[in-house]
């Protein structure tokens, strides 16, 4: 809805994948020479691990755009897997189909696949992504996998990424972690990255103005976001719905507080109304000052204005861009002097 407002000729702030809109911070570029240098190692094993949302997916799919040569790229996404169905899964996105569907005849299938790839030079690499669902089992499976010797070296190469968990779930199988080449976590960016971030991604999807997040905003974003880009897309997202609801050209820090609580999950009561909506509220509930169930209702009060302001000037916005579209009832908004306060039993 805002990109023309703000100029933009891309969403900045998707919360899926783009790996175009990658911010290749210190982490993240170490993060994707340790992949590259597994894939064409002939002893690599790599085991990426990070919080949420940090990057992994998205760092993976940029490592897989850039791959140049001869090789055989088995990528697996979905990983909630029982025993035999990771043998499956490799045989078909190894482009065989299964001849017998028991773990055995699987296993002798793809050390016959291994070894043709072998001979023909051909590396074959495993990139698991969302790993940390894999059962021990799998993991086991995958620890015999990597043990196939062929004349140069393990026959497969494995590329392992996944939440925190990952790695405690890898270290727990010696025989495995012993054959982990590299071990790499992924923390949150840090205030000065996240900066960086939120300016790469607008000039990415073509911004070309002046700043729209300025120091204290960036602060406040990081702080809520920890530094996960997940979430920085999340609460920039949000915040330049609410400067394009209000028809404004800037970012006001100050639409954190009212969007936290829908974005994040966090419970945001406490925090003040904004000036332009304050009046309004205390109209529609008591003079006094509001404490405990009334403060509630106050809160749930000022929602329902800033709202309702919102959809009138978006309201205002497509009467202007479509005058001949629109139907005779305008201005079917309720106005705001005459929203009422929830009754408690609908809080």
């Amino acid at each position: 809805m805002y990109l023309e407002f703000f100029g933009l000729h891309r969403h900045p702030f998707r919360i899926t994948p783009e790996d175009d809109f990658i911010y290749m911070s210190q982490q993240h570029s170490r993060a994707y020479v340790y992949m590259s240098s597994a894939i064409w190692s002939s002893e690599g094993f790599v085991v990426i691990s990070g919080e949420i949302g940090s990057g992994k997916t998205t760092l993976l799919k940029k490592t897989i755009r850039s791959l140049e040569g001869d090789l055989k790229l088995l990528n697996i996404a979905y990983t909630n897997l029982e025993s035999r169905d990771l043998f499956g899964l490799i045989l078909r996105k190894a482009g065989l189909k299964v001849e017998d569907d028991s773990k055995v005849a699987m296993l002798f299938q793809i050390t016959e696949y291994l070894e043709r790839m072998a001979k023909a030079g051909t590396p074959v690499v495993l990139t698991i992504d969302e790993a940390q669902n894999l059962t021990r089992e799998n993991l086991e499976d995958i620890r015999m996998l990597t043990g196939m010797e062929s004349m140069g070296g393990p026959s497969m190469r494995v590329i392992l990424l996944g939440q925190p968990e990952l790695k405690a779930a890898v270290t727990a199988i010696p025989q495995l972690s012993q054959r982990v080449k590299l071990f790499f976590h992924l923390e949150g960016l840090t205030l000065a990255e996240t900066s960086e971030y939120i300016d790469y991604r607008l000039l990415v999807a073509g911004h070309g103005g002046n700043k729209l997040f300025d120091e204290e905003t960036v602060r406040e974003i990081h702080k809520l976001s920890k530094g996960i880009p997940r979430l920085i897309n999340k609460l920039c997202d949000g915040m330049m719905m609410c400067a394009y609801a209000e028809d404004r050209p800037f970012i006001d820090p100050h639409d954190l507080k009212s969007i936290r609580k829908d974005l994040l999950g966090e419970d945001s009561s406490g925090s003040a109304p904004r000036t332009g909506s304050r009046k309004k509220a205390e109209a529609a509930t008591p003079a006094s000052r509001p404490s405990g169930a009334t403060a509630d209702l106050a809160a749930a009060t000022g929602a329902l204005v800033r709202i309702a302001e919102a959809l009138e000037r978006i309201d205002a916005r497509l009467d202007r861009v479509f005058p001949d579209d629109r139907t005779p009832q305008k201005g079917s908004v309720t106005p705001v002097d005459n929203v009422k306060p929830l009754s408690p039993s609908r809080k």
